[in-house]
């Protein structure tokens, strides 16, 4: 088995999709817990398709298609920050129009594209991780060190506009300064993966690790420990069996999708042992009150 590993990440494109599953899914992973938190989970799914809709408009005019993930992550972090509700639309009528306009006028304008690109259609499939390059590789990791070096700077004011917007206030924190700065970071972080791996492992790897620490733990830091561990562990699994599976048994499994299912399928794992925690919990009172 071991000969095996090795001789699987002696391959550059292995070694290079590994590091993106790895740091794109830790940064995502650990961002998801913020997204739960402020309760804007349904935010972080249209917001890749917004950026869907950026990377389709890039190759339409013939631009890197970085560039569009970018613009289309910094516009929508204009539009979906600043969305009020009124008489008429909540919150999420409003970001469910967000969702559907991103998606269907990506899928107009790859539609339209003068050249057809493959790299268009990956924004929605994420089949073609396999196929990143050491520059993917290295935009994932400086990605993650960015966010990692802005949230050590600045936690506690990070943290506190995330639980209680109104407390901040209160203590005279500009909470509309760090709310943006999150979301800077968040579009930036869903830009970097969605550009190599698609819309549906950069949503897998936001919602489903942290969801799993959530249910897992209360304490904060044993939940920021565990959200990025599981965002790690599902890359590193997911791209094991896709290659496994290829070569050993001939069945075409792609590494974005493969990831993806195990980023999801920590929810399903930790949901159980969550349960089981607090049965055993209350029994515990009981008896301790019992007594």
């Amino acid at each position: 088995m071991i000969a095996e590993l090795i001789e699987m990440f002696s391959y550059p494109f292995m070694r290079h999709s590994l590091l993106v599953g790895v740091f794109g899914g830790g940064l995502l992973a650990f961002l998801g817990i913020f997204v739960h938190l402020r309760r804007i989970v349904f935010l972080g799914a249209a917001l890749p398709q917004i950026i869907a809709m950026g990377i389709a408009a890039a190759v339409f005019v013939s631009v890197p298609p970085i560039i569009g993930a970018f613009v289309g992550g910094g516009l929508g972090i204009l539009l979906l920050s600043r969305v009020r509700s009124d008489s008429h639309i909540s919150n999420d009528g409003w970001i469910g129009i967000a969702f559907a306009a991103g998606a269907s006028v990506a899928i107009v304008l790859i539609a339209v594209s003068p050249v057809p690109d493959g790299h268009a259609l990956r924004i929605f499939e994420g089949k073609d991780i396999l196929g990143t390059s050491f520059g993917d590789a290295l935009a994932a990791m400086i990605a993650a060190g960015s966010v990692a070096l802005i949230f050590a700077l600045f936690w506690s004011r990070l943290v506190i506009t995330g639980f209680d917007s109104t407390m901040s206030s209160t203590l005279g924190i500009r909470v509309n300064f760090w709310n943006g700065l999150f979301f800077l970071c968040l579009g930036a972080a869903l830009a970097v993966v969605m550009n190599t791996a698609g819309s549906m492992l950069a949503f897998s790897m936001l919602v489903g690790p942290s969801a799993a620490a959530l249910l897992l733990f209360r304490n904060f830091p044993c939940i920021v420990i565990t959200a990025v561990v599981l965002g790690v562990v599902s890359a590193v699994t997911g791209l094991t069996a896709s290659y496994f599976l290829e070569i050993y048994h001939d069945i075409s499994l792609p590494g974005g999708p493969a990831m993806a299912t195990a980023a999801l399928s920590t929810v399903i794992f930790a949901w159980p042992v969550s349960a089981y925690m607090r049965t055993r919990a209350v029994k515990k009172q009981k008896s301790d009150a019992a007594a």
